[in-house]
């Protein structure tokens, strides 16, 4: 009878130290989940970020370029960035040679560190997809935060594949999803198209795989996978699709149109025409909106041009994308049916650009980004107001041999651009990642 007292006594004294700490861990972890899975804004769920424009909206950039942990055969980060609900920047980089496996990175703005969250080629095996031999290189989609908290991305390969379009990599690609406290990865679907490019905004996670434009939409509520041909021809893959906020998502389709000529000599000649339009699709892949593009490729090499290289979001709801030539158009939704698209014009005073880059201070009335003429890179600021823009220097220091640089939208919590690519180094005889962070003083 004194024994069970004890135990009586002693339980009772225990379970309530285990109730109290079982209660600080549910306190804990359910703070650090709310950081991403209480109600989203707008600008999180497009991955966006607003600011008041400076007093001087047409200060140049300062530019710092962020350390990346080295690993052999690191390449290149072609545009894969995006952040988290708690402004964390994350980033996939190129592997050419070694594992042949991209790596996803994390980098915490506040201290100002990069870390290496995995390989994709690792989390084959450890998911028991992958054949040896197997390679996916990159990681060049966007990084795309969906309503349930975990971070979107593509991987790729290329090997084997054809620049004229007639066939796809060997190894074709994988859609991932991470969770951005656990880093835990999860492996949704394989795709025998190269996915380059993804977008989403909420439920719908949309990818493009090359080649002819084949458009995947994931429901990130139930996990089902559709899949449709936009069409594309010669080899030609856009770098970006674009979703707006109601779940529906752009695509660009590229044809080319034979059309006959005089004779000459002993018979006919055709001249081909390339066609490009802006196809809009609703969250059911139904096809609602067709708008031509038409500054949006040069007629003779489709293989060439990287079709939308940029965009941003503006707080109204509307997007501006800019094409390879550096021409700009506004896509704004409708309540219902499909959206308007506008021609805004050239994004760089002196004409065609190419536009590697955008962004917005306040989602508002400025556009801003990079613009390349002859190699040199320009920092242009473009007026909505006024339909008017302004070339900025961009000062970017060092031996720089060789400079390849991308991104849009991503920004972290004090403001900063993230800007990325790849250089040469005098006496290196590979390339080298690069990532920049842009910050305008007010």
């Amino acid at each position: 009878m004194s024994k069970n007292r004890n135990i009586n006594a002693a339980l009772h004294l225990i379970l309530p130290a285990f109730f109290f700490v079982g209660l600080i861990a549910w306190l804990i972890i359910g703070q650090k989940g709310s950081d991403i899975n209480r109600e989203r804004t707008y600008a999180q769920r497009t991955g966006s970020y607003f600011t008041p424009a400076p007093a001087d909206p047409f200060k140049a950039p300062r530019v710092a370029e962020i350390p990346i942990p080295d690993f052999p055969g690191g390449d290149a980060i072609w545009g894969a960035t995006g952040k988290d609900d708690r402004g964390h920047i994350w980033f996939g980089v190129t592997e050419k040679s070694g594992s042949h496996s991209a790596r996803l990175f994390e980098y915490d703005p506040e201290i100002g560190r990069a870390f290496n969250r995995g390989s994709v080629v690792n989390h084959l095996w450890k998911a028991g997809l992958s054949h040896i031999g197997e390679g996916q290189i990159k990681i060049h989609s966007k990084i795309i935060q969906a309503d349930d908290g975990y971070l979107y991305f593509a991987s790729l390969d290329e090997e084997g594949e054809i620049a004229d379009g007639s066939r796809p990599p060997t190894w074709g690609s994988h859609l991932w999803r991470v969770h951005p406290v656990s880093h835990r990865w999860e492996h949704l679907f394989t795709a025998p198209e190269g996915l380059i490019a993804l977008s989403g905004v909420g439920q719908w996670i949309y990818a493009l795989g090359y080649w002819d434009h084949i458009l995947y939409q994931y429901n990130t509520a139930n996990g089902e996978v559709k899949r449709l041909r936009v069409g594309s021809e010669g080899g030609h893959i856009s770098r970006n699709l674009i979703a707006d906020y109601r779940g529906h998502v752009f695509v660009p389709k590229v044809k080319y149109f034979d059309i006959p000529q005089a004779t000459v000599g002993n018979g006919k000649q055709a001249k081909r025409f390339l066609v490009t339009s802006l196809i809009e699709y609703d969250q059911h892949l139904n096809a609602i909106g067709t708008t031509a593009l038409i500054h949006y490729a040069a007629n003779e090499k489709p293989a060439a041009n990287h079709g939308i290289i940029a965009f941003t979001y503006l707080t109204n709801g509307s997007i501006v994308f800019a094409t390879h030539l550096g021409y700009l158009y506004q896509i704004t939704p409708a309540a219902a049916g499909p959206a308007r698209v506008a021609e805004l014009g050239w994004f760089h005073p002196e004409g065609s650009a190419y536009t590697p880059s955008l962004f917005s201070y306040a989602g508002e009335r400025y556009l801003l980004g990079l613009g390349r003429r002859k190699q040199e890179y320009d920092w242009l600021v473009y007026d909505l107001q006024t339909n008017s823009s302004t070339i900025v220097p961009f000062n970017f220091e060092g031996s720089r041999d060789r400079l390849l640089l991308y991104g849009s939208v991503t920004r972290d919590h004090d403001g900063n651009f993230y800007v990325t690519g790849r250089h040469y180094i005098q006496g290196r005889n590979r390339p080298k990642p690069l990532l920049l962070q842009l910050s305008i003083d007010d």
